[in-house]
């Protein structure tokens, strides 16, 4: 069979340095006794979920160690995307969550161990070679001060700059520092994100968060995309190929805005090594993010809507300030 005229189907490596064990007790309206649901959360696995659910083949390269990991790891088998685990010492992190009116509470957590030099080593090359494999690498952190060094960050994304592969990353702190010093070509924000790099200060001043969007998209000399996505339906701000650009989505109604930026990465994603003009690339981005909120379940938006999403979400260019 000749397999040289098959469709090309993107694919995209997912770096996910800390997932996160989770119990949820869902409280129906209607039931005083609660549903019980085990899954592997954490903005790695839920960015490779929303890409998988997207179109594209997703590669999720996780560390598993510990029971807690050994339980993800036969939860994990179960989904649709590739998994490259691997095996270490340190537990991975755990929470028990209840949801009450569609609100979640944490009712008990723990944190992940730390790795040893062995552990950093296999993970970091089990994420390049994935990164090499794929067309594009999205790279997630840790919220756990101190559970990853950044400095892998940075490896990771200049190794994979070297090997002309496209990264995006959705970071924060320390590690987005560090990935900016490895050249991400792509990074995605949010407003509060941008805020606590510029000293906690709130960025109400829309030129303000323009400045500071440019900065970031000439950070450490390198020249990068920056999308800031805006929680509050205010439009999305972009900056990308020399030019200024807003995003504006319609409202909708929200019932679960968690995991919304994590579907927008992985359209990003997912766009990007689909090949799509930027125009459609960040109208996608938007529309998946939009499509995520409208229902429950962390980053699993709906195809069919947001390909109809997209098509009533509006890119502006508009002019630089300064």
């Amino acid at each position: 069979m000749d397999t040289d005229h098959r469709p090309h189907v993107p694919r995209v490596a997912v770096f996910a340095p800390a997932p996160v064990l989770v119990c949820t007790f869902e409280y129906p309206h209607d039931r005083s006794d609660p549903d019980v649901a085990l899954n592997v959360g954490g903005q790695g696995p839920w960015v490779a979920r929303a890409i998988t659910a997207l179109g594209a083949d997703a590669v999720l390269v996780v560390p598993l160690g510990g029971d807690t990991g050994r339980a993800a790891r036969h939860l994990l088998a179960d989904e649709p995307h590739e998994l490259r685990a691997v095996d270490t010492r340190a537990a991975i992190a755990c929470y028990v969550e209840e949801r009450r009116d569609g609100k979640r509470s944490c009712i008990r957590d723990a944190p992940p161990g730390r790795f040893g030099p062995r552990e950093v080593d296999d993970l970091y090359s089990a994420a390049l070679t994935a990164g090499l494999d794929a067309d594009v690498c999205v790279i997630t952190g840790s919220p756990w001060p101190d559970h990853v060094d950044a400095s892998l960050l940075t490896r990771l994304t200049a190794d994979l700059a070297t090997f002309g592969r496209i990264t995006v990353a959705d970071l924060s702190g320390e590690q987005l520092e560090a990935a900016l010093a490895g050249g991400v070509d792509w990074l995605k924000i949010a407003d509060d994100e941008l805020a606590e790099r510029d000293g906690g200060e709130v960025l109400d001043d829309e030129a303000r968060l323009w400045e500071r969007a440019m900065a970031l998209a000439g950070a450490h000399g390198h020249r990068r995309r920056v999308v800031v996505s805006r929680a509050d339906r205010r439009p999305a701000l972009v900056v990308a190929e020399d030019a200024c650009h807003t995003i504006t989505a319609p409202a909708l109604s929200t019932v679960d805005a968690r995991g919304s930026g994590d579907a927008m990465t992985a359209a990003l994603a997912t766009g990007l090594a689909a090949g799509l003009p930027l125009d459609a690339l960040l109208r996608r981005a938007a529309a998946a993010g939009a499509a995520n909120a409208v229902h429950k379940g962390s980053a699993t938006p709906d195809p069919d809507l947001v390909d109809r999403l997209a098509e009533e979400i509006a890119v502006d260019e508009v002019g630089c300030p300064g």
